[in-house]
């Protein structure tokens, strides 16, 4: 039964995250004297753990527990700077960390030309508006102009979820880089790209690698 209580066979409300971050870290530690549940291959392992959030709540729980923490800002970016703000004044060193460590995920669409990178962008542009139309599915192919086709109220809502990308050619991608490295001061960045052809998603990250390494 503890191994059962371990493995989360039954669900709650959410009120129990807490205790489940601990659970979890320390099955990631080394032996303690009279443990009943040992997770294999973990024990030992000590891999660190993030707190993911895109509410103020993540925020909140890794600056108490003394976590590093990840924003989904790169589709909720409404609460990213007041969960930044929660959380770097509230944080509280632990054992895992003596001051706040901080991730802002962004969006990506890197290519030749500004007109080539907001034509890949179309492709997640589309995937934010059918799953607001309740039409999810595959990843659509960019299509030019596609946001004029958008409902008013669909489009803005888009933008507000994607506010947090860069597209175009290499210097239009280096200057929104650096504006938004500069406005929240990030100790990383993680790059996501929902670019539907491989070989430009593959050059849209090397292209932002190139630049991440020259700031």
């Amino acid at each position: 039964m503890a191994t059962a209580r371990a493995l989360r066979r039954g669900l709650d409300d959410g009120e129990g995250f807490p205790r489940d971050v601990m659970e979890l870290i320390a099955y990631l530690g080394d032996d303690e004297p009279g443990q009943k549940v040992r997770a294999i291959p973990g024990r030992g392992t000590h891999v660190p753990v993030w707190i993911l959030g895109s509410s103020l709540y993540g925020a909140q729980l890794a600056a108490h527990l003394g976590l590093p923490y990840a924003f989904a800002s790169h589709f909720a970016p409404a609460a990213l700077e007041q969960a930044i703000e929660v959380y770097r004044q509230t944080f509280r060193p632990s054992e895992h960390l003596e001051k706040p460590h901080f991730m802002m995920a962004l969006n990506v669409f890197a290519a030749d030309t500004d007109a080539e990178g907001q034509l890949l962008k179309t492709s997640m542009q589309q995937a934010f508006a059918n799953l607001r139309t309740g039409r999810p599915g595959p990843l659509p192919r960019p299509v030019e102009n596609v946001v004029e086709t958008f409902d008013p109220a669909i489009a803005a809502g888009v933008a507000q979820a994607l506010a947090c990308t860069a597209a175009g050619s290499p210097q239009t991608v280096r200057e929104a880089l650096s504006a938004f490295l500069a406005r929240y001061r990030p100790d990383e960045i993680i790059i996501t790209g929902q670019i539907h052809d491989h070989d430009a998603r593959l050059k849209s990250f090397r292209i932002a690698a190139e630049i991440l390494a020259e700031t």
